[in-house]
């Protein structure tokens, strides 16, 4: 899960889809979820206090990682690569170095081919985290039957 300063929506993305996960017995112990920013301002940090609030609220009691940033090296090693904007997908294919990554943008397992962007709630308040959250979880479910799907066709990695 890539956003930009990786303290707000792909922490949140982290933990929704890493407890859907962990809830399935199909995808756990065999998807690995993981987010990163495309800047590297709070590498090491935790996410932002309102997006951990907004993930108590929804009882997602799952821990992100500290903030990383999305280099080559991090970006080389992901089978794929889930964005929330056209701007983090443009970012991610210029640093990518391996062919085989895909790379998708989250919306568009809700709305294909439009390209939306998962609006960014750091200069919002709680229901903005709130409302981004449940945007996230809507799609993390979807992302889930992909991932499904993908490993049912006889594929052993997601």
């Amino acid at each position: 899960m890539i956003c930009t300063g990786n303290i707000c929506r792909s922490p949140m993305a982290e933990a929704a889809l890493a407890h859907l996960v962990a809830q399935d017995d199909v995808l756990r112990g065999r998807v690995d979820v993981s987010s990163a920013g495309t800047a590297n301002w709070h590498v090491g940090r935790p996410m932002d206090p309102r997006a951990r609030r907004a993930l108590d609220r929804a009882g997602i009691d799952r821990v992100a990682r500290p903030g990383a940033y999305a280099d080559r090296s991090y970006l080389g090693a992901q089978d794929l690569v889930v964005v929330m904007t056209r701007e983090h997908r443009d970012d991610v294919r210029r640093r990518l170095t391996s062919q085989a990554t895909e790379v998708i943008m989250l919306r568009n397992l809700m709305s294909p081919g439009l390209d939306l962007d998962v609006a960014d709630p750091y200069y919002g308040d709680d229901q903005e985290f709130d409302e981004c959250l449940d945007l996230l979880r809507e799609c993390c479910r979807r992302l889930t039957s992909v991932f499904r799907q993908r490993l049912d066709a006889g594929s052993y990695e997601a």
